[in-house]
């Protein structure tokens, strides 16, 4: 769908971008079984259907977390609008979560790790490929010189 563009998911409240939800879900449903009986003529719809659903749930999350506020819906009770109604702890209680879990590992990073232990390669071999010892010779049987007749 062209016309649900993010700015226009934010002007609406609430229970309408939840009823679009639904809408959505259903028609994403109709359209994957009309195009598993080769039915569907367009199944670029499928995916633009799934992203404009993915959209909204992300300006809903976005919501329910304080980061950004949907439109403001009036309350019948009082003139005042839903968001207005509500204050903005989320927000301040996330940085609160995120500050005491960062603060065991900020300690943690402060003390220095001891260096695994490493051997040291000598200055010849690390330069360069040098020549390798001669190999020792096996202990186990060697073949014997053959006899002359």
């Amino acid at each position: 769908m062209r016309e649900l563009h993010v700015s226009r998911v934010r002007e609406m409240s609430v229970d309408e971008v939840k009823t679009k939800i639904k809408d959505l879900r259903e028609e994403l449903f109709n359209l994957s079984f009309r195009n598993s009986m080769r039915q569907l003529d367009n199944p670029l719809k499928i995916r633009e259907t799934r992203r404009d659903l993915a959209r909204l749930m992300t300006v809903l999350e976005e919501h329910q977390r304080g980061i950004r506020p949907l439109g403001e819906a009036k309350t019948e009770s009082s003139g005042k609008t839903m968001a207005e109604g509500k204050a903005k702890p989320v927000k301040a209680k996330a940085k609160a979560k995120a500050k005491a879990k960062s603060a065991p590992k900020a300690k943690a990073k402060a003390k220095p790790k001891a260096k695994p232990k490493t051997r040291s390669v000598p200055k010849a071999k690390a330069a360069g490929r040098a020549k390798s010892a001669p190999r020792a010779k096996s202990a186990g049987r060697t073949k014997a010189p053959a006899k002359a007749k």
